[in-house]
């Protein structure tokens, strides 16, 4: 009885579950040690490594990265997926509502909120728009595939692109390229090579970091390939 298949099968299984905690445990541990040390708001290094913690609580929670908020009906993106992520590191927003675009005047208090997830140094606090609307801004934008899916997702079927080596998720922009962190909005591949390229010798570059799935954050000189469809 005591080397029985399904005794195995058990142990194997909380071996498993075993080696998945201590791997979770370490990846916390990295992500609250490598941050660095500061007063007051925190540098975009350090956000973009706690976008990299909700990102990873969201797809151990639900099994994959986060969508856009959709009108289902119309195909319409409603909402950013940066609404969904707060309440993984704790933060609670205002009232919301799901069924209706990021502007719309049910969702101005929640456009004119500013998370702490999304705060840095130089951007703590909402601006007014040009048409006087109220909006926390964001320099966290995804890195998306042509169908609208996370890069690297699905690397049998769709092209990848590889900065430094390994596929980037998000990336970290300069001021002038931040948006209302509510307004649906990220990078193509496509847009994302084409940036890198105007980026190349710049003294001002676009993209100031590159965040990896394994919550790795990286400031440039970057490299990059576009891997086909394996």
């Amino acid at each position: 009885m005591t080397n029985s298949p399904l005794r195995k099968k058990i142990g194997y299984t909380v071996l498993m579950l075993l080696v998945l905690v201590v791997a979770f445990d370490q990846f916390l541990r990295y992500c609250q040690t490598r941050l660095e040390p500061y007063n007051g708001t925190p540098p975009l290094k350090n956000t973009m490594k706690m976008l990299g913690l909700a990102l990873h609580n969201y797809q151990e929670r639900h099994g994959s990265l986060p969508d856009d908020i959709r009108d289902t009906s119309t195909g319409e993106n409603l909402l950013s997926w940066r609404v969904l992520l707060p309440e993984e590191v704790s933060e609670t927003l205002p009232d919301y509502q799901i069924s209706e675009p990021w502007d719309a005047p049910d969702n101005r208090e929640l456009t004119g909120f500013l998370p702490d997830l999304y705060e840095h140094a130089g951007n703590d606090r909402p601006i007014t728009l040009s048409d006087q609307r109220e909006a926390g801004l964001t320099s966290a934008l995804g890195v998306k595939n042509p169908s609208g899916n996370w890069n690297g997702i699905n690397p049998d079927s769709e092209p990848v692109l590889y900065i430094n080596g390994k596929p980037v998720l998000c990336v970290g922009v300069a001021a002038a390229g931040r948006i209302p962190w509510t307004r649906p909005g990220d990078y193509s591949i496509s847009e994302v090579i084409d940036q890198l390229q105007q980026d190349q010798g710049s003294t001002s570059p676009t993209f100031l970091f590159a965040l990896f799935a394994d919550g790795y954050v990286v400031p440039p000189p970057f490299t990059w390939k576009l891997s086909a469809p394996e």
